[in-house]
């Protein structure tokens, strides 16, 4: 398995709030160790709905994945499970009081990376 991604614009200053420490000690080095796998099971997303992503616009772009991580309840599950699965024990125990603001932010790094790949 992957050791963790370094990011090294997360600067953790001592008033960040401790969702915030959160997001950039925890998330986002796991999201960034995760990007090939989001990359290739966002294309067979695309590819099942009969989508050529490649081929959109960029507005078009952003609407598809708007809409699919509005509507598609299974696409934000495994994707937050993705994620989650990663996560050590302690990290698990912090995501369980503060799921519904953890889930916002994994899904809104997750679209931006999804963006960016294509």
């Amino acid at each position: 398995m992957k050791t963790r991604p370094v990011i090294p614009n997360a600067l953790i200053l001592d008033k960040t709030k401790d969702i915030e420490k959160f997001q950039n000690e925890s998330l986002r080095p796991i999201i960034k160790s995760l990007n090939d796998l989001i990359v290739v099971y966002f294309q067979n997303y695309a590819k099942s709905k009969k989508i050529e992503f490649i081929n959109l616009t960029e507005d078009q772009k952003n609407k598809f994945i708007a809409t699919a991580f509005l509507k598609d309840q299974n696409l934000t599950s495994e994707v937050k499970g993705f994620v989650i699965g990663q996560f050590s024990v302690a990290e698990f125990n912090f995501y369980k009081i503060f799921s519904k603001e953890i889930n916002k932010r994994i899904l809104g790094i997750v679209k931006q990376r999804i963006l960016k790949a294509f």
